[in-house]
């Protein structure tokens, strides 16, 4: 489904540098970089569409969520080198807001309590969308300590869940 995600609150947009030939996206996903850096280079400085759940502190580097525009050329055909926008929550204070993973999870208010304040990831299926395009959804289980997002506030009749994003999910490979 296109609008996966969406970010509110605290936000500014940034522009993220998407490499040609990358795996096509939509306004409403989230993006992230696999770039590890040595003596303070980075090994690549282009983002992609998210293909694993994300962000895991130390593996990516969030990028924010799809804000702008579809990628170019529309709507078909390989994706040039291109600048796009993505709306970056500031760090523990804005937030995205997203379909629980498993809505039956959070839909009395004793289980959305039972779960703010827990670590997650958004999570990633390749074909659970309209027309086999990717589903972006929000863990409401925990993962790990290592989990890029908290669990801020949900909302049980709509099943759906916000989280702030960590500070270290924006850049995690420091040594």
């Amino acid at each position: 489904m296109r609008g996966d995600l969406q970010v509110v609150g605290y936000q500014t947009a940034v522009p993220r540098r998407i490499g040609a030939s990358t795996t096509r996206f939509y306004t409403g996903e989230p993006l992230h970089s696999v770039a590890t850096s040595s003596s303070g280079a980075a090994s690549t400085n282009v983002y992609v569409p998210a293909a694993a759940d994300t962000p895991v502190i130390g593996t990516h580097r969030f990028g924010g969520i799809v804000n702008a525009k579809d990628p170019l050329p529309q709507p078909t055909g390989t994706l040039v080198a291109q600048t796009t926008l993505a709306a970056c929550p500031i760090p523990n204070i804005g937030r995205i807001r997203g379909k629980a993973e498993t809505a039956a999870s959070i839909d009395t208010e004793a289980e959305l309590l039972g779960v703010i304040g827990d670590y997650t990831l958004i999570d990633y299926a390749a074909t659970g969308g309209v027309g086999s395009t990717p589903l972006y959804t929000i863990k409401e289980v925990a993962s790990a300590d290592t989990s890029g997002l908290e669990i801020a506030e949900g909302n049980i009749a709509k099943g759906t869940l916000d989280v702030y994003v960590a500070y270290a999910a924006y850049r995690h490979d420091i040594s």
